[in-house]
């Protein structure tokens, strides 16, 4: 069996600044050791960290479209701080994934909050939108993965760093914007790519790296839901109903034509803002004949179905894109099947498009799949992007991942071959996960693979303090 290996380089009160009704405020700051050591809590390996600033985090207040009217949202905007603020940053966009609570959000500085100041760190000014229905905005339902306010979400905060006066000082490159979510958030990134590239052509996209996301809700994702007994996350199926139903208005007249009792009657209470994920999760069943009833798993995606309408409606996989799109997936991932992005790969092939993929990061489960997926999209636009030189010296470990080491043949049979100058016979060789578990090590100049999985590894070489990534998937 073949291995193809790709290798990328990694990697006090409230003060607000408005601009046409739109707020910067203050959040929270961290210095650069604070970053090293929120790293090392997450297990990121220090080998391919290239952290180069402290971070401070601001929440973004804006107006966007919904439902034919202006509404209120948030986001949260992470800048470096200890970068040149007369260089333009490049900017990543993280759409998050799936919560139920409003203060869930990444502007409530939570799980999602805590990555972007990892992401900001390595020189990067990251964005990411809390979404309708979320965050502050306590008016209404979230309209889970529907993919327009999704997308408007997204390139409407993005709009505002570029056009608002913000705290920070930083100026933004406009020519550098990347694009990266996971689950949820992996179906919102796929579609604020769509957006900004058929209706925003002043914010060119330069690369998306969507992971895990129910891209063909139509095709892949409900059929093989309901082709199974069970479902690990039945709140979903309740979210999208519910979600959809305040859209559309036309999903059923009775919430119980979808869902069996004694469900059906808490589900207005379950999917309030206020409930936690665990909370959501714990009262429903994994059992989808005691939860959804049963002739609605015959009609849903009927061909007169308002529900595959509105389905049609927010698959996100029918277009060209024009910039580079990464798909990252897991085989073992029980709640977005890996199918998704197997299909909309081969779907945008079939168009015409010359650089999308669905890159394999091996037999992981979805909760086990995210950081893979999260860290190589990073790891990515790092090695394609400017960074700012900093003003002010920080104390890191002088990590080097430049083009020195180099590894070859891709593709491979087995072996690898490790070349860097000074580095002969007796060169010593790690191999990380990207959790920072030591995998196999050796010494010499061929490194064999044979024995890893699909994934995202790191190969490093103590002797001479030099690493590079590299993704393995079978072919």
């Amino acid at each position: 069996m073949r291995s193809r290996i790709i290798l990328w380089l990694f990697f006090a009160g409230p003060i607000s600044f408005a601009a046409n009704a739109q707020t910067y405020e203050f959040l929270e700051g961290k210095a650069f050791s604070e970053i090293i050591d929120l790293s090392e809590y997450y297990g990121i390996p220090n080998a391919l960290f290239d952290a180069v600033s402290g971070v401070d985090a601001y929440r973004v207040i804006y107006t966007m479209p919904f439902l034919g009217e202006d509404i209120t949202v948030s986001g949260v905007v992470f800048e470096p701080t200890d970068l040149d603020p007369l260089c333009a940053h490049p900017v990543h966009v993280y759409m998050h994934g799936t919560i139920f609570a409003r203060s869930d959000a990444p502007s409530f500085l939570g799980y999602e909050g805590q990555i972007g100041y990892l992401m900001a760190a390595l020189g990067f000014s990251v964005v990411m939108p809390d979404y309708v229905g979320l965050g502050l905005d306590d008016q209404r339902l979230h309209p889970y993965v529907h993919a327009e306010s999704e997308a408007l979400a997204g390139a409407h905060l993005i709009n505002a760093i570029y056009t608002m006066d913000n705290p920070s000082g930083n100026s933004h490159d406009i020519n550098q914007l990347y694009i990266s979510g996971y689950s949820q958030g992996g179906h919102a990134a796929m579609a604020l790519h769509r957006e900004l590239q058929q209706n925003w052509p002043e914010y060119p996209v330069q690369a998306s790296a969507p992971g895990s996301g129910p891209y063909d809700i139509t095709g892949v994702q409900y059929p093989e839901i309901f082709a199974g007994e069970t479902y690990s996350r039945p709140s979903y199926l309740a979210y999208t109903a519910l979600a959809w139903q305040s859209v559309y208005g036309n999903l059923y007249d009775s919430i119980n034509e979808y869902f069996q009792e004694p469900y059906a009657s808490q589900l207005e209470d379950l999917f309030d803002g206020e409930t936690s994920t665990w909370e959501v999760n714990s009262a429903l069943p994994y059992y989808l004949d005691d939860f959804v009833q049963m002739e609605a798993m015959d009609t849903l995606l009927a061909e007169s179905s308002p529900f595959l309408a509105a389905a049609n409606d927010n698959d996100v996989y029918d277009w060209i894109p024009d910039a580079p799109v990464r798909m990252y997936y897991c085989t073992e991932d029980e709640e977005v099947f890996y199918q998704n992005a197997i299909g909309a790969e081969e779907h945008m092939l079939n168009l015409g498009a010359e650089n999308v993929e669905a890159i394999d990061l091996g037999a992981y489960d979805h909760g086990d799949c995210a950081g893979q997926a999260i860290f190589g999209a990073t790891l990515w636009f790092h090695s394609q992007a400017s960074i700012c030189e900093g003003i002010t010296s920080v104390e890191k470990p002088s990590i080097r991942t430049e083009d020195a080491l180099t590894i070859y043949p891709n593709p491979t049979r087995g072996h690898l071959m490790v070349n860097l100058e000074n580095c002969k016979k007796l060169c010593r060789w790690e191999v990380y996960s990207t959790r920072g578990r030591l995998i196999q090590s050796g010494s010499g100049t061929v490194l064999p693979i044979q024995c890893l999985q699909a994934g995202a590894y790191i190969i490093y070489l103590p002797d001479h303090n030099v690493a590079k990534s590299l993704i393995v998937s079978r072919e």
